[in-house]
């Protein structure tokens, strides 16, 4: 898992490669807060923008999830959230597995489980050997966040 924000791309820029490098450099250059709710194609299916506004939820209502082909840049444009990450040995028993239809698996617990806080402007880079557990409470409650999940096909 890598964090970092918007305004200092050009710091991880030199440090990544391939279908990640692209998508930050992306980034650099298409404003993603600003688009509406929906789906945006941004280098074809290799690079695409998934964006939706939704109130945070407890974490232990939350369902720690992995992706196969597509590595997440979760990017908050509003608000605040939580969320929950490991490597995919300390994930339990699967839950439900939707991998050829939606690219992700489902699991029931974690172990080691660490949390990042992202707000306005922050951004999480999960991979596919990375359970993470998104859409946490970053506090005491609820709050509405605009997110941006970039998906980059690994």
């Amino acid at each position: 898992m890598i964090t970092g924000t918007l305004e200092q791309l050009d710091r991880l820029l030199p440090q990544v490669a391939g279908n990640v490098r692209k998508a930050l450099e992306l980034l650099k250059q298409v404003d993603v807060t600003a688009l509406p709710d929906g789906r945006k194609l941004l280098d074809g299916e290799d690079i695409f923008a998934s964006v939706n506004t939704y109130e945070t939820e407890p974490v232990q209502d939350r369902r720690p999830e992995k992706h196969f082909r597509y590595i997440d840049i979760q990017i908050l444009g509003a608000g605040r959230e939580a969320i929950g990450y490991t490597d995919v040995e300390n994930a339990g028993n699967l839950t439900e597995d939707r991998r050829e239809k939606d690219d992700v698996v489902f699991y029931g617990t974690t172990r080691k489980e660490n949390f990042v806080k992202l707000e306005k402007g922050d951004f999480a880079i999960f991979f596919p050997w990375e359970v993470h557990r998104p859409n946490c409470w970053f506090g005491e409650g609820p709050e509405t966040v605009k997110k941006i999940v970039v998906k980059v096909r690994a």
